[in-house]
């Protein structure tokens, strides 16, 4: 039944067409920006989640110690 609503509406052949247009054109802006990022930036943004774990950890692990020092003082 939904198929037959479907086909009654005219023009309703270009939205799967404008779908696969903005898909495709996502895409390839996509891989224009990846090749067109800085070296630098990608070798800042290979390390961001290994510096962000062992600094937060180190972070809090020092806090801990801190606060530990200062109660038992």
């Amino acid at each position: 039944m939904y198929k037959d609503v479907a086909r009654a509406i005219e023009g309703i052949d270009i939205y799967p067409m404008i779908g696969v247009i903005i898909f495709f054109s996502v895409f390839v802006i996509m891989i224009i920006n990846v090749y067109s990022a800085k070296k630098t930036n990608v070798a800042h943004w290979e390390n961001l989640p290994l510096e962000d774990a062992t600094n937060n950890h180190s972070n809090s692990f020092t806090q801990n110690n801190t606060q530990n020092e200062t109660e038992s003082i």
